[in-house]
């Protein structure tokens, strides 16, 4: 018999805990009421054991592999693609929760299961029962909600995506800190002043849409220079190292949040706009609504 070759891969099977924990994590979704399951599937999974199980209740299969999470569709009612950047368990949490809520698979006061389980160890080993609302309360504040129906949500999940990568690569082997603010355009630009020529100034929407591979890594680029990205609610940057004059006092900003999280704070205070910032000094990632913050994705410290 002819030896296999490098190229081929040992198919992994799901491992026994995995198993049991799926069983469980269905009958805890069912027991508990909750709207949905979410299961991690970056490790081997049965999806037979998925199918046609979710009985008033959905499944969502979330990967960051895109066969992966293609696949899982068709075993599950919704598939989410997470960014292809190693998320901590609570990342994985908080990123599929933002995802599923402004794509409206779930609502903010939906109770759902999540299971999980980290990807080196080829196995699930947690399950969550998370009510969003109590978790995430400013996800369902009606703010949130406006946000969600004036912004795409396609527009919404990339740019996390970006903020992700730009958090978790950096540029040059430097760690890069950003701010992107989203929506209310009109509104926002009354708060901001170019500190740089503006590099989007004079070209074409459809080539300043951050849905458009060559844009994101110009704004990967870009995202070195001082100032923040003002971005549309359909996805075309207006401007990039602009500058937020938007003035408040913040009174519920966690403790050791510098200037870049002020400055988006204030914006989103004086508008309707959600504004994301990276930290340069930690790469973790705040989202901000109303002037305040509505969750932070941390970044994975195994990274």
């Amino acid at each position: 018999m002819a030896a296999k070759t490098s190229t081929e891969k040992k198919k992994v099977k799901p491992s026994t805990v995995t198993a049991a924990l799926m069983k469980s994590a269905l009958a805890i979704a069912k027991k508990t009421c909750a709207h949905a399951l979410f299961v991690y599937a970056d490790v081997p999974i049965n999806f037979d054991m998925l199918k046609g199980k979710g009985r008033g209740f959905k499944i969502v299969v979330v990967s960051s592999s895109p066969e992966v999470a293609a696949r899982g569709s068709a075993f599950s009612d919704h598939s989410l693609q997470l960014p292809a950047m190693p998320l901590s368990r609570i990342g994985q949490i908080t990123v599929s929760i933002i995802m599923a809520v402004s794509s409206k698979i779930i609502h903010p006061k939906d109770r759902i299961v999540f299971l999980t389980g980290e990807r080196g160890r080829e196995r699930l080993d947690v399950i969550a029962v998370i009510d969003v609302g109590r978790e995430f309360s400013l996800l369902a504040s009606p703010e949130m909600l406006d946000f969600t129906t004036e912004v795409d949500h396609t527009v919404f999940d990339q740019l996390i995506r970006i903020a992700i990568g730009i958090a978790h690569e950096g540029r040059e082997g430097h760690p890069v800190g950003t701010t992107f603010v989203l929506g209310d355009t009109r509104e926002v630009l009354k708060h901001v002043e170019q500190m740089i020529i503006n590099p989007f100034k004079g070209h074409a929407e459809e080539s300043r849409q951050i849905l458009n591979s060559e844009v994101q890594e110009t704004i990967k680029e870009l995202a070195q220079l001082d100032g923040a990205f003002i971005i549309k609610a359909n996805g075309v940057v207006e401007t990039a190292g602009a500058y937020i004059s938007a003035k408040m006092v913040p009174t519920s900003l966690p403790q050791g949040l510098g200037a870049r999280h002020y400055s988006a704070a204030a914006i989103t205070a004086a508008t309707n706009a959600v504004a994301i910032t990276v930290s340069q000094s930690t790469g973790d990632i705040y989202i901000f609504k109303g002037g305040q913050v509505l969750t932070c994705i941390e970044k994975n410290p195994g990274t």
